[in-house]
């Protein structure tokens, strides 16, 4: 199964939720992107969190492109906003967010250049929703 996890700026949520869903689902491709990513490198908050839990990050942000789209079977986005964004420029694709496709309702927020408590918040709710991930199911 090819996943793409999809936020703003690619560089906090969804790196950090396709690199900790690497570590539980490798039978998985998993990518990330976002719809304004300009090339930056992971944000220091996203990757000093991923740290703590032993996961090495030297990820650079790339923005959402068709072809990326279009490789995945199924997109995951942070919030519902990307979700619709996303399906305004094809309405055929398979998209859910973060917390649909682990069976709840609602949105990640975004960390950005907020505390590193903050940050560990952010990627404790990831991490439950990547874990209870249901795309099976779907």
């Amino acid at each position: 199964m090819n996943i793409l996890f999809v936020c703003t700026g690619n560089t906090c949520r969804s790196p950090m939720a396709m690199e900790y869903a690497k570590t539980i689902y490798p039978q998985w491709e998993i990518r990330s992107a976002g719809l304004f990513a300009l090339g930056d490198p992971i944000s220091q908050g996203a990757k000093k969190t991923l740290e703590k839990v032993g996961i090495v990050s030297n990820h650079c942000s790339q923005p959402v492109t068709a072809s990326l789209l279009h490789w995945a079977d199924a997109i995951i986005t942070m919030t519902g906003a990307h979700k619709n964004q996303i399906l305004r420029q094809d309405p055929t694709l398979l998209v859910y967010t973060l917390k649909e496709a682990a069976g709840g309702h609602g949105d990640i927020q975004d960390p950005f250049g907020g505390s590193a408590a903050l940050y560990e918040q952010t990627f404790q709710e990831i991490k439950k929703d990547v874990e209870n991930l249901k795309l099976w199911e779907k």
